[in-house]
């Protein structure tokens, strides 16, 4: 992964920006398949779980 610096102001509007299209595909799938509010925290939290395995290791750090 590329490491970028951002300024405050370009990560803040970075960080709108994917909340803006996290939320549209959220409605997007609500829409298409009228699934409930928990569905789509369930799909998040796999989402999370995803990049979250995805962050190095501390011990490897080490």
């Amino acid at each position: 992964m590329i490491n970028n610096r951002y300024t405050e102001d370009e990560l803040n509007e970075v960080c709108e920006d994917a909340f803006v299209n996290i939320k549209e595909a959220c409605m997007r799938l609500q829409e298409k398949t009228k699934c409930s509010n928990k569905v789509v925290i369930e799909m998040l939290n796999n989402v999370i779980e995803f990049y979250d395995s995805k962050l190095p290791n501390k011990a490897d750090q080490l």
